[in-house]
């Protein structure tokens, strides 16, 4: 079995004499290493700061800069990167200012090759070692963030849904307990205008609870989409029938251009949820007596563009409304969709290989553009 080969290492060798430095590569090339020498201590300094190595033989006592004056910039730079000082002087003095200034190994002229190539190992695979603990605490860390993101967007979600469902929950039941207490007495109208407010916020109610386990099937990497031919002048009929009435109620018009030839392969329950989302939503944000219009149009991409007439998107918006939990800057926070709406719709529109953009144009001030294959 062949055994991987070993990353080579950078080596900075540091000596004014060119024959020590001559010496200490004969001594060192078995290790197979890159090596790289510096003929004093200034261009120690420069090749050091170029190079990063993994290990540097500083040579103590040179006439511009000296060893220590080197050491005491490496340091400045990085704690961990082995340095071994060389020196002629056997003092006691030298050695324990070096070792003071930060080197690791203290070795003395003229070198013992066998001892300089056991200490080289030896710094370099503390180096090593170092590293990869260094490397695990930076992905622990990363990991720790991840998970402390994961944990704000849960208690997000917690904080969203539970505000909106109280506040549908709140219509439900005070519309219910209004029509429980004035059943008798109420006229048949206005008891019928309560029940009907009542309904609608259960509907509300049933639309973020099914997104909710919409998206978390979206989200599986296992999730696909089981395609069939879906014609989509059908769909886009059956959603405007399905809010007419909240329109009139609006007094908001609606009218789609919808060819009846276009069709593509598709999961229509889904489709279906999207148009309707995109729908409530620009129902929400329509004037009253506004407009809000749906086309089609077939080019390379099937084009459904779902407009209306109400205040523009913010461009720093256009991005953002699409992310979980996020809304416009200027959308109030009762809204009832817990932020998942258009999220739920960029995940089912790109399950379908598709993209879902909002934009303004001359003719409309909020336009969603959605943009399918027809698989065809």
């Amino acid at each position: 079995m062949i055994e991987p080969e070993k990353p080579k290492k950078r080596l900075l060798l540091v000596d004014d004499n060119p024959r020590n430095l001559t010496l200490l590569e004969l001594r060192l090339q078995s290790l197979g290493h890159e090596l790289i020498f510096a003929d004093g201590g200034a261009s120690a300094i420069a090749l050091y700061d170029k190079h990063q190595p993994d290990l540097v033989l500083l040579d103590l006592m040179m006439p511009d800069i000296d060893g220590l004056a080197v050491l005491k910039h490496i340091r400045e730079r990085d704690v961990h990167v082995p340095v071994i000082l060389v020196t002629a002087h056997s003092e006691r003095s030298f050695r324990l200012q070096g070792l003071q200034a930060g080197a690791d190994e203290f070795l003395e002229k003229p070198i013992d090759a066998p001892i300089l190539l056991a200490r080289v190992n030896t710094l370099l695979k503390l180096k090593a070692s170092r590293d990869e603990l260094g490397a695990s605490r930076d992905a622990l860390a990363a990991r720790n963030h991840d998970l402390e993101q994961l944990q704000r967007e849960q208690r997000e979600l917690m904080q969203f849904v539970v505000h909106d469902l109280k506040n549908q929950l709140f219509v439900v039941l005070g519309n219910l307990d209004w029509a429980r207490h004035n059943v008798r007495s109420a006229p048949v109208h206005e008891l019928a205008g309560v029940l009907e407010e009542g309904a609608a916020g259960a509907m509300r109610l049933r639309t973020m609870v099914e997104d909710l386990l919409v998206i978390s099937s979206l989200e599986d990497a296992t999730f696909r989409v089981r395609p069939e031919r879906v014609p989509v002048s059908e769909i886009v009929r059956d959603v405007l029938a399905a809010y007419e009435r909240k329109a009139s109620q609006k007094r908001v018009s609606l009218d789609a251009q919808a060819n009846t030839g276009y069709q593509l392969w598709g999961d229509p329950a889904l489709l279906r949820r999207v148009i309707e989302n995109i729908l409530d939503n620009s129902l929400r944000h329509a004037p009253s007596a506004g407009h809000v219009s749906i086309q089609t149009r077939l080019g390379r991409l099937l084009e459904i563009s779902i407009s209306n007439d109400g205040p523009p998107v913010p461009p720093e918006d256009r991005e953002r409304i699409f992310e979980k939990f996020a809304r416009g800057s200027g959308e109030a926070p009762n809204v009832g969709n817990a932020g998942l709406g258009l999220y739920f719709c960029k995940r089912a529109v790109e399950a379908h290989g598709g993209q879902i953009r909002v934009l303004e144009t001359s003719e409309w001030p909020t336009s969603f553009v959605i943009e399918l294959p027809t698989g065809t």
